[in-house]
């Protein structure tokens, strides 16, 4: 009998950067108002979309033991992603009068998910300290989120948006990075060494 060889997953990791870079680049420009709130419903259905890569995508990265990865895509993909989307859905559709609901409770959500991903950014210090660097920024946005759902101040929503903007400019960056360095077989645009063992 012959030997069957087991089939590799490929690396799905430019997959659920590329999604993730396209939902925080859209978040960002309507919190900082460089889009009209006007367009803010459009959000939903790409929240939805971006959803599918990063659950798929931790899917495949559980597959192939990968942990780390595969925790906080599914983390995007169904808690933020699409917990955004539902969220955001009632706030604009179901609401009986505009700002009948009041966004309290997100300061609990955003809270909660600053504490993950700050967690999960000490993880990927064992893979390069550009990471760990831009997943604790994006953290830093969900402690602003939290702070502007709990004061309201306005200011904080345009700073959260700017930190969405740079946060896409990473995954970009990031997804390019692996994708090309796994197409060439060799390091092409640089993601920086390990911060520790």
């Amino acid at each position: 009998m012959a030997q069957q060889q087991e089939q590799v997953w490929a690396n799905p990791a430019p997959w659920i950067f590329y999604a993730v870079a396209v939902l925080v680049a859209c978040l960002g420009g309507v919190l900082t108002g460089l889009v009209p709130a006007s367009s803010a419903p459009l959000l939903i259905g790409v929240l939805l979309a971006c959803a599918l890569p990063q659950l798929l995508g931790a899917i495949i990265c559980y597959r192939r033991g990968e942990i780390l990865l595969a925790t906080i895509a599914g983390l995007f993909g169904t808690v933020i992603t699409l917990g955004a989307a539902f969220t955001m859905w009632i706030q604009i559709f179901k609401a009986p009068a505009p700002g009948a609901f009041t966004g309290e409770i997100m300061g609990f959500f955003w809270i909660t998910l600053f504490i993950v991903t700050e967690v999960i950014a000490i993880g990927f210090g064992r893979v390069s300290w550009f990471i760990l660097l831009f997943v604790a920024e994006i953290g830093v946005m969900f402690l602003v989120l939290a702070i502007f759902a709990w004061s309201g101040i306005p200011g904080l929503g345009i700073i959260a948006g700017w930190l969405a903007l740079i946060f896409a400019a990473f995954c970009l960056y990031t997804a390019s990075a692996i994708v090309l360095g796994e197409h060439f077989q060799r390091p092409v645009l640089p993601i920086g060494r390990p911060c520790f063992k």
